[in-house]
């Protein structure tokens, strides 16, 4: 059976069949699947930790980013 196979198979199943199917595949997958981020991640993620060590008042909470983001949509 190919992935196209079970692709369109997985397509007549309900959502929440596909989402146990998916669930499983991921569960089944090695510790080791997962690939490092690459090089311009990691250097991102360093700058943008070392802003925030600096300037910490710069950070929001999860709810200010939420009230943040309902606001931008109602524009």
């Amino acid at each position: 059976m190919t992935a196209e196979q079970i692709l369109a198979d997985a397509a007549t199943l309900s959502v929440s069949e596909r989402l146990r199917v998916v669930q499983a595949i991921w569960d089944s997958l090695p510790d080791n699947a997962f690939p490092s981020p690459a090089l311009e991640i990691k250097s991102e993620f360093d700058r943008r930790i070392q802003n925030f060590r600096q300037n910490p008042d710069t950070a929001m909470t999860v709810d200010e980013l939420r009230c943040r983001l309902d606001g931008d949509r109602t524009k």
